[in-house]
């Protein structure tokens, strides 16, 4: 009850603080972080050197650096984004790009599934997307009961409609694409081994969820690449045509395409990139990259 009660507590007072401060307090956290060695600054450098291995030992650092500030950052600002209304929150959204792509497909009236990786803030995107129509995304209540009010009334306010991560809310992303809807859904989660199948990402065979395909061979829905990034000043919005092979039906040509259009979100600023996830925790010949050294 105590940590319930603290994890509450600490919720509300990150949501006041302003977006300012918050990456002023992330290259602070992340300096001391990278004094102690710890699980973040492992897990991102593993990934980097994953993904990225012709970097020199300098380049690697640097992003390594770069992207934990960025990690925190995100997490430091997600209070605020879950606790304001929509008025600041347009305030923040310096720059829509490709808004055009998305438009041009909600026409088609076949509904649109934006996919939507961890880069910049999900957060923001999650409240932005509804204002181009009616839209659906799964949603997985927080560990601590506390903060379950604080996340589903800030991401449900911008007027997103969430839906439990079961059956019963896939049956619910169905109907809203084939009624012409919005459905959003973040990619690059690991999924449980019975709905996912390997592909590669960014040259690594990648546990990837098998979700996205399913309902696009189910609705043949449009698919579109969304994303928002944090800037100077705020936080810049992109939508992103999608790759022609995500539309395959062979599942395994359709996953490569997705993880190449989650790659494609990362062009504008890489270190945005989530990489302090254990996204290989699971690698086909069973090794775990994570293990410390």
């Amino acid at each position: 009850m105590l940590k319930n009660a603290l994890a509450g507590f600490t919720l509300t007072l990150l949501a006041l603080l302003p977006l300012r401060w918050v990456r002023p307090f992330a290259w602070l956290i992340a300096r001391c972080m990278r004094e102690f060695k710890t699980t973040l600054q492992h897990v991102t450098a593993t990934n980097i050197e994953l993904t990225h291995p012709t970097l020199n030992e300098q380049e690697k650092a640097q992003l390594v650096q770069q992207s934990m500030i960025s990690t925190i950052a995100t997490a430091l600002e997600m209070p605020a984004v879950w606790h304001h209304n929509n008025a600041w929150l347009d305030k923040k959204i310096t720059a829509v790009y490709g808004e055009e792509h998305l438009r041009d497909e909600l026409h088609t009236g076949r509904g649109v599934l934006v996919i939507c990786p961890h880069v910049g803030n999900w957060e923001v995107f999650g409240r932005f997307l509804p204002r181009y129509g009616e839209t659906t995304s799964l949603y997985q209540p927080p560990k601590y009961s506390s903060l379950e009010a604080i996340v589903k009334n800030g991401r449900e306010q911008s007027g997103a409609r969430l839906v439990p991560t079961n059956q019963r809310g896939i049956a619910q992303l169905l109907k809203a694409l084939k009624q012409g809807q919005i459905v959003g859904i973040l990619p690059d989660q690991r999924p449980k081994n019975d709905s996912g199948a390997f592909a590669p990402f960014m040259g690594v065979q990648a546990l990837t969820m098998t979700l996205v395909y399913k309902l696009l061979q189910r609705t043949g829905c449009k698919i579109i690449l969304g994303y928002a990034l944090r800037d100077a000043n705020g936080f810049s919005i992109y939508f992103k045509e999608a790759l022609v092979n995500i539309y395959s039906k062979e599942q395994a040509v359709s996953l490569a395409a997705m993880n190449q259009m989650v790659a494609m979100s990362t062009q504008e600023d890489i270190a945005q990139y989530q990489w302090g996830y254990k996204r290989f925790k699971q690698l086909p010949d069973g090794t775990y990259p994570y293990r410390a050294s």
